[in-house]
């Protein structure tokens, strides 16, 4: 039984790396040993090197040795103009690439890292223009909700798309942790469904995450709360959106037509909404954006909130992760209640 489910997975993506595993390795098991966004880094990685190759009329085969790496690396930051941030994840990836071959690939030798480390002493991707992210606040949230309610959108979409953003605003979440990855299927046992929010009372909600990025057991549990005076309460858009729910077994963020909202699309949908009120300026908002908005307001605001409060909300690291689970209910609220004031102060 197990076995059929796993080797039902069938990334195409992954089913690339995995035609020269091991023979007697399962397959479908391998697949199911990394997360779908890390056999993308894995397929990104060999696409640029397979481009490596083509561009030098080098023939490489694995296992890749030092010498190999360093004319990859050099190719990378200076022909490709990568970051060395960029490369390390690729080299990262080939070291996996290496491992599911059952093969040793050694990316971490000194000649390669001198070159990395040489790349951003002397800034030769100096060329990449690469705009730092723009952090969400209240005020640009409510300028975003604003030029929503100006489109010709219909009202479902209208009420999916900002519930979306005060969610993953006041819940610092990722955009993936809520949204599906495609607009026309879901994987159950990832996207937020009505049947992971609960509404504890009137004025408080809280949401399992089942699939978080530290990949817990059990998943990750946010609670929010009644946010008075802006036009942009969690629970009140929350059970607008609700009225709209085909069933608790669908995802929370899904059209009327039966289309799901993702990342990318909710990403565009952004953009395209304040690109009339700041401009460029809109490219550099994102999911990340998102995420970073309430700890990021928080930190502006020192003698009311203490780091461990903004690790706390953020969910920054394991052992922060931890001591937030642990919280009562009414820690949390008192928490929430310490965001509201930062919140109302800017």
């Amino acid at each position: 039984m197990a076995k059929a489910k796993y080797s039902a997975l069938g990334d195409p993506k992954a089913l690339r790396f995995l035609e020269d595993a091991i023979q007697e390795a399962d397959r479908g098991l391998l697949e199911a040993s990394l997360a779908a966004s890390t056999w993308n880094k894995l397929n990104s990685a060999k696409n640029n090197f397979d481009k490596f190759k083509c561009a030098t009329a080098c023939e490489a085969e694995m296992p890749y040795n030092v010498a190999m790496l360093c004319k990859y690396v050099s190719w990378a930051l200076t022909q490709e103009s990568l970051k060395p941030s960029t490369v390390r994840s690729y080299l990262s990836a080939i070291k996996t690439t290496h491992k599911l071959r059952n093969m040793d690939c050694d990316t971490s030798n000194y000649l390669i890292q001198s070159l990395l480390k040489g790349a951003e002493n002397l800034s030769l991707y100096s060329q990449i223009v690469a705009g730092s992210r723009k952090v969400m606040t209240l005020q640009l949230l409510k300028l975003l909700g604003h030029q929503l309610t100006l489109t010709d959108w219909t009202t479902n979409s209208k009420k999916v798309i900002w519930a979306a953003c005060v969610l993953a605003f006041f819940g610092s979440f990722r955009f993936g942790e809520i949204l599906a990855k495609e607009t026309d299927k879901f994987n159950p046992m990832e996207t937020l469904l009505w049947s992971d929010v609960n509404f504890t009372s009137e004025k408080s909600v809280i949401i399992r995450v089942k699939l978080d990025k530290n990949r817990t057991p059990q998943g990750s549990y946010i609670d929010l709360f009644e946010f008075k005076g802006h036009n942009c309460c969690p629970i009140t858009v929350l059970k607008g959106l609700k009225m709209d729910a085909i069933s608790e077994c669908n995802p929370v963020f899904q059209f009327k037509n039966g289309k799901l909202l993702n990342s990318k699309t909710l990403n565009s949908c952004i953009k395209d909404l304040l690109q009339p009120i700041i401009g460029e300026h809109a490219q550099l908002i994102s999911g990340h954006s998102f995420r970073a908005a309430l700890p990021s307001a928080m930190a502006n605001d020192p003698i009311a909130t203490k780091d461990t409060d903004i690790k706390q909300w953020g969910r920054w690291s394991s052992d922060s992760y931890l001591l937030y689970t642990r919280l009562k209910l009414k820690q949390k609220e008192t928490l929430f209640k310490k965001i509201v004031d930062v919140l109302n102060k800017s």
